[in-house]
C-alpha cells in the first residue's frame, strides 16, 4: 500500500450505471493524456476547503497526500449514483471558475452545491485491505472514522484507535486503488 501519515479515504461504487473499473480506466487515461483528471464526491466530511487544508498541511512537510479508493462494508452498501449532469467548470473558492482542460473525460454525477471534484495527478489500481482503526479524523484527532453516507469521503491521519469507543465496527475493508492529488486538491464543481 503506502506508507503516508495524511490519507483521504473514499468508499466507492458504481456511478450512473457505469461499473467502478469502467470509471478508473477513464480517470487514468485522462491522467496518461493531460496529466490530471477529476474525480467528483459529494461528502461533507471532505469539503474542498477541508482537504485543501489537510493538503497544505502535508505539503508544508514535503509529502504528498494520498487518496485511498476502498469498497464499502456490505455489498451494496454505496448507493449507486444514477444523475450524470456534467459538471463544465470547477473552482477552487467557489467564487472564480475555470473550465475543465480540452481532452479531460467527463466529469458527472448530480451537480448542485454539494458536489466537489478531487484533482489527481496519479490513480492507480491495486489489490490490498487497510484496518480503518488506525486512523483518525484530521479535524477531529481524538476520534476514529466514521463513514456513512453522505459522509463517505474523509480526510483522515494514521493514529491507532483501536481501543476507542467509538471505533468502526466494520473496519477491515478491501482497496481496490490508490491515488495521488495534485493542485488544486479539490474545487467546487458546476
Amino acid at each position: 500500500m503506502i506508507n503516508a501519515k495524511y490519507v483521504v479515504i473514499t468508499v466507492i461504487g458504481e456511478h450512473a450505471d457505469e461499473l467502478v473499473n469502467a470509471i478508473f480506466e477513464r480517470k487514468i487515461r485522462d491522467i496518461e493524456n493531460i496529466g490530471i483528471t477529476f474525480w467528483l464526491l459529494k461528502s461533507r466530511n471532505a469539503k474542498p476547503i477541508m482537504v485543501q487544508k489537510l493538503c497544505k498541511v502535508v505539503k508544508s512537510i514535503n509529502e504528498d497526500v494520498f487518496v485511498i479508493f476502498i469498497k464499502p462494508a456490505t455489498s451494496g452498501g454505496a448507493t449507486p449514483t444514477e444523475t450524470a449532469e456534467r459538471a463544465t467548470s470547477y473552482s477552487t473558492d467557489n467564487t472564480s471558475w475555470i473550465n475543465f482542460p480540452e481532452g479531460i473525460s467527463l466529469v458527472t454525477g448530480k451537480i448542485d452545491r454539494g458536489a466537489f471534484a478531487l484533482a489527481f495527478s496519479q490513480i492507480r489500481l491495486i489489490k490490498d485491505s487497510i484496518d480503518l482503526r488506525f486512523y483518525a479524523n484530521f479535524f477531529d484527532q481524538d476520534q476514529p472514522l466514521k463513514i456513512i453516507q453522505g459522509a463517505s469521503t474523509i480526510c483522515a491521519l494514521e493514529k491507532v484507535m483501536i481501543n476507542h469507543p467509538n471505533a468502526m465496527k466494520s473496519y477491515n475493508r478491501e482497496v481496490v486503488a490508490i491515488g495521488k492529488l495534485c493542485e488544486p486538491y479539490c474545487v467546487y464543481l458546476r
